[in-house]
């Protein structure tokens, strides 16, 4: 019988002061990548940059993380967390700091931009299973879902609103190069604040004879272990039908129905990260279910249904409710995902299958894309939205039958106390 506690606040965690320090430097550098991916463009744009120099500069950062988002799991698993952190931030306020004295004395170009673009997201892929994997080590077990909760909220607010929102009134008010010396006061806040964190041990296994190793050995825990393997597969494929026509259907349909598409558009994707922000708060405050797994890839699954609404209505207030939905149940998901990794990975493995997760969410992400723009070619918006809408509850039927999840989070309950860690095979 699973362990049940009281509703708690999703503030809890922040009573423990080395998490108050880990999550005031993941707030900052939060705020230093949002604040970040708008200062590129608006910089670029101040140099005159053409369409194609501009899409240039900005997949530089795309292809930095993916470039270094396998090495960077692995390093999290063999390294301290904190010297990882530690590191990554010192990079990231140089970069910063080059690109902002650069661009207040009139030197800086297309290139270094685009240089600078490849550092951050290569840092970034380093950054986040260090900080997934370090996040154990300061909190309690029975806290790791309201952890969770909260960063699941603060991620959008913080980087997909005040970030950009910021550094775009400081560049209209001043110039580029005051955005970039923003960013570097953020990473440099934050590097205080790791530099106070407690240096963590590195975990048994992680000693080994070469890198390559650990890599393989992430790869077939992640393979041979069937709730992960389920669960990032069906994440995946719900990724691969839902991406392309939420971002590339709902836009272009607005635009011909609607005024001012771009406005209505905008609306619309906040109300999808408010859904996400409720999901990951109401989270965060209540106990891990029984029933996990089955909770996590149903409300992933169940988040799909409302997009429906987008094949047959043009409502906004409709569509808005819909993503409103979406983004709610997802961010349900989301939360109990991060804190099965936290929970249930053996602790010298999670770096490597937050990092292997995260190649593959993004990976599908511009595939979808690529493959919406060829369907609807020869589809109508009705019939990918439906399919978006619908496949995914085929699709997680599939993978609780098939993984056995329904008979594993019964054969292993998760208390609020008790961590799953086992030593990885």
């Amino acid at each position: 019988m699973t362990t049940t506690r009281p509703r708690v606040s999703v503030l809890a965690p922040l009573r423990h002061r080395n998490y108050r320090l880990l999550f005031a430097a993941m707030v900052l550098e939060l705020f230093a990548s949002g604040a970040w991916s708008i200062y590129l463009v608006l910089e670029a744009l101040a140099l005159d940059a053409t369409a194609s120099a501009l899409s240039s500069v900005v997949t530089w950062t795309g292809i930095g993380l993916l470039a270094m988002s396998l090495v960077g799991g692995v390093v999290a698993d063999r390294m301290p967390k904190k010297l990882i952190l530690v590191g990554v931030l010192t990079l990231n306020l140089a970069t910063a700091l080059v690109i902002a004295i650069l661009s207040f004395t009139g030197n800086v170009h297309l290139w270094q931009l685009s240089v600078s673009a490849f550092v951050m997201g290569a840092t970034a892929a380093f950054l986040f299973p260090a900080y997934t994997a370090l996040v154990p080590h300061v909190v309690p077990t029975g806290d790791l879902m309201a952890v969770n909760g909260l960063e699941g909220a603060t991620r959008p607010t913080v980087q997909q609103a005040l970030a950009p929102a910021a550094v775009g009134a400081v560049i209209g008010a001043v110039v580029p190069g005051a955005g970039a010396a923003l960013i570097a006061a953020a990473c440099g806040l934050a590097l205080l604040c790791s530099l106070a964190l407690p240096t963590d041990a590195v975990t048994r296994g992680a000693e080994r004879a070469h890198p390559l190793h650990d890599f393989v050995s992430g790869f077939r825990y992640a393979v041979r272990t069937p709730w992960i393997l389920a669960s990032v597969a069906f994440a995946s494929v719900m990724g691969l039908v839902v991406s392309g026509p939420v971002q590339v259907i709902l836009p272009a349909t607005l635009r011909n129905q609607h005024a001012d598409g771009a406005s209505a558009y905008g609306l619309l994707v906040a109300a999808l990260g408010v859904g996400g922000l409720v999901g990951s708060l109401v989270a965060g405050s209540i106990t891990m279910p029984r029933r996990y797994l089955t909770t996590m890839i149903g409300s992933w699954a169940l988040g799909c249904l409302p997009i429906l609404a987008l094949a047959v209505t043009g409502s906004l207030w409709a569509i808005g409710a819909a993503l409103f939905v979406n983004g709610a149940l997802t961010g349900v998901g989301m939360v109990i995902w991060g804190t099965l990794l936290q929970q249930r990975v053996p602790l010298d493995m999670i770096g490597r299958i937050a990092s292997l997760d995260f190649l593959i969410s993004i990976a599908f992400m511009p595939l979808s894309i690529a493959l919406v723009g060829v369907l609807s070619e020869h589809l109508s918006a009705g019939v990918l939205f439906s399919v978006a809408g619908l496949a995914p509850l085929a699709l997680a039927a599939v993978a609780i039958v098939a993984a056995g999840l329904h008979r594993d989070e019964i054969a292993h309950p998760l208390s609020d106390s008790t961590p799953e860690h086992q030593p990885a095979h």
